[in-house]
């Protein structure tokens, strides 16, 4: 399946270089689709708005629509959120596809795994028969590329109001990217540049494109666009 997707804790880098990638792909003449995923789509988006009004749903646990689902509840939310985020991945990611355009992902299944395993408080839902078959869907991409960087790293580039607690994501990622066989992809110490250039060199090698020199696929002025 020609989709090329980047995952791993908030801040790493994924969607910088994501559009930087698609930028360069159609320099090569192929028709590209940026695309996004991760949690609380659709029916769980309009549920979760409804769900902040009420006090025993209000909490941190979800950082966007500041709610916190009940244990008793979880199992029904992971169910709501499967149903959920079926049709961004028919919209976003199948269509695109049978339509002949590559996509690339600045976040997909891996992070929408460790979304509802954080957002619920449930560590087990990685090893479910819903996260093993969109793992299973993941395997399927032409291209997964795990970024990541230190704790310390990450803390400056995100603030914590806006993320999800970023020792529990990294540990989950850590687990999915050795799963998934991804490339890992550490910006801790790498230049934006840097760090684009050896996405690139695997993604052209992987897809067998000819691999131009930087100055001719214009990585720098992408980057500085």
């Amino acid at each position: 399946m020609p989709v090329i997707f980047f995952f791993g804790p908030d801040g790493s880098g994924k969607s910088t270089i994501s559009k930087s990638v698609a930028t360069i792909l159609t320099k090569y003449g192929l028709k590209v689709k940026i695309s996004w995923m991760r949690g609380s789509h659709t029916l769980a988006s309009i549920l979760a708005r409804c769900l902040h009004r009420i006090d025993g749903f209000r909490g941190s646990d979800n950082p966007y629509y500041k709610i916190r689902i009940p244990p008793k509840l979880r199992r029904l939310w992971q169910t709501i959120e499967f149903v959920s985020v079926l049709p961004i991945l028919l919209v976003k990611f199948i269509l695109p596809n049978l339509l002949g355009y590559v996509v690339v992902a600045e976040r997909y299944l891996p992070d929408y795994i460790v979304w509802i395993s954080l957002t619920t408080r449930d560590m087990t839902y990685e090893n479910s028969i819903v996260a093993k078959f969109f793992k299973a869907l993941a395997n399927r991409a032409m291209i997964r590329i795990y970024m990541t960087a230190s704790l310390e790293e990450l803390y400056k580039r995100r603030p914590i109001i806006d993320s999800l607690p970023i020792e529990h994501q990294l540990t989950l990622y850590e687990d999915l990217a050795v799963e998934l066989g991804a490339l890992k992809l550490d910006t801790t110490k790498k230049t934006t540049s840097q760090s684009l250039e050896i996405a690139f060199k695997v993604i052209s090698r992987k897809m067998g494109l000819p691999l131009k020199q930087g100055s001719n696929i214009g990585i720098d002025s992408i980057i500085n666009s």
